[in-house]
């Protein structure tokens, strides 16, 4: 019986460690970076933001990949986030609201 209660916790201790978590800490930083560059700049050009994320995204991250990840991360969010800002979420809510954070 002993045995099988340890075989159980052993079971459940390797499927947590298995078990991804539900975010990427770089991804939350990168969101909300992102939010903190683009709400005082709704309505003006998207390029101005993506510079001036890139710059903030390359000081957060401090990898040496971070210019691929910086950029890879502002193609594909950018627009929910603009879409999240402009739609009246509070910029302390987007990136849990999108699931970053």
């Amino acid at each position: 019986m002993r045995s099988l209660i340890l075989l159980a916790l052993l079971a459940v201790s390797c499927a947590a460690l298995v078990i991804p978590a539900r975010f990427n800490v770089a991804e939350c930083v990168m969101c909300k970076v992102a939010v903190r560059v683009a709400a005082p700049s709704l309505g003006k050009d998207t390029l101005k933001i993506e510079q001036d994320f890139d710059k903030e995204c390359k000081k957060e991250l401090k990898v040496p990949e971070e210019s691929k990840l910086c950029e890879k991360y502002i193609n594909d969010h950018l627009d929910p986030i603009v879409h999240e800002l402009e739609s009246g979420t509070a910029p302390k809510d987007v990136c849990t609201k999108l699931h970053d954070c």
